[in-house]
């Protein structure tokens, strides 16, 4: 039996080159917790969280990692049961379940290098790219110039659907940058919008929404915390726009509830937020059975080997955030990141995740 070692942790405090506004926060630095288990085998695997400045790889230290070690490293889901059971106060809260998506994701990157199979293969998948959308608009600028390079870049890429970033000024600016987008792109590419909760009250998502819906939306993301699942129905049912959210439940079964109550059209997910590869699969096969696709939050590199994995996939494939921007760090911590060819993302074949770490990077952005 291969057992657990040692478990290493990382917290990774990249700076931004310059202060983001996300909603009404401004964000100086993107933080990761990162998590090395060794095994008595002398295999090792890595996972990731995205920390958001709080206390993860703390968590794992104090509370999870004398649990796990010396048990089974062959059986993820009994380790996710066991250090969450320790913590049955905390269990199903974001900050707990973060840090547990980053063991998760570490014991399945140590299955497939045992097994000698990237994680999509040994979870099935048939299939070697996924599509992709690119996130763009974070910063608003004096005008709509810099929209129109990220736009064009992306068609570049051969990126065709999008995800475009409201709510952080005017109505009319969002209904403005919005039309910009619909001009470039055409009639048929999918987009979305996301609100990042900023939307405050329903009137006001209302009004907002009912702007800019002439120009085709797919969905609008987070308009609401996920606590608000009545205000979300209520948007849907005005405004005639579906609605998704989701990137911070904290199981399985919190997913399954906002699908049995439809307080989404569009399940928003993250394996890093969740609990993890098997909660995340357990979730996407929730909204299959309800007739409903799931969308991603970032981290391309761990969620294109899950989603390739499963039939229901939004058509406009998983969330992208273009390196090229420095919105989201992650590729300051990495030798490559992911290959994104015709506006796809490449699968790693390698055996695990396939993520190839800078650990100079890691432990100069640790200290």
């Amino acid at each position: 039996m291969d057992l657990i070692n040692s478990i290493e942790t990382f917290e990774a405090r990249v700076p931004l080159p310059a202060p983001l506004a996300v909603g009404s926060a401004r964000i100086t630095h993107r933080t990761y917790s990162v998590v090395k288990i060794a095994t008595s085998d002398g295999i090792v695997g890595v996972g990731y969280c995205y920390s958001r400045g709080l206390p993860m790889a703390k968590i794992i230290d104090d509370v999870m990692t004398p649990v796990a070690i010396g048990q089974t490293a062959e059986s993820p889901e009994e380790i996710r049961k066991l250090i969450l059971g320790f913590n049955w106060q905390s269990a199903e809260h974001g900050s707990v379940t973060s840090a547990a998506s980053a063991v998760d994701i570490a014991l399945h990157d140590i299955a497939g290098k045992r097994a000698g199979k990237s994680v999509a293969a040994m979870l099935g998948a048939t299939v070697s790219e996924v599509p992709i959308y690119s996130v763009i608009g974070y910063h608003y600028g004096k005008d709509e110039s810099g929209l129109r390079e990220e736009i064009d870049y992306a068609l570049s890429r051969g990126i065709n659907s999008f995800k475009i970033v409201m709510g952080a000024d005017t109505p009319e600016r969002d209904a403005n940058r919005l039309k910009v987008l619909r001009e470039k792109v055409g009639d048929k590419p999918l987009i979305a919008l996301d609100a990042f909760r900023t939307l405050k009250t329903l009137d006001n998502a209302i009004k907002r929404v009912n702007l800019i819906k002439e120009y085709g939306v797919a969905f609008v993301e987070d308009p609401f915390l996920e606590s608000e699942g009545v205000a979300a129905i209520a948007l849907r049912e005005a405004t005639g726009v579906p609605v998704s959210f989701g990137e911070s439940l904290a199981s399985s079964k919190m997913a399954e509830q906002v699908l049995y109550y439809n307080q989404t059209d569009i399940l928003r997910i993250d394996a890093l937020v969740i609990g993890g590869v098997g909660e995340f699969l357990k979730a996407t096969s929730y909204a299959n059975q309800k007739g409903k696709t799931f969308a991603t939050h970032i981290h391309t590199e761990v969620h294109s080997q899950l989603a390739a994995a499963t039939p229901n996939l939004y058509p406009g494939g998983l969330e992208y955030l273009d390196p090229r921007y420095e919105i989201d760090l992650f590729h300051h911590l990495l030798l490559k990141p992911i290959e994104i060819r015709n506006g796809k993302a490449i699968l790693s074949t390698e055996p695990g995740f396939g993520i190839q770490w800078d650990w100079d990077a890691i432990q100069h952005f640790s200290r």
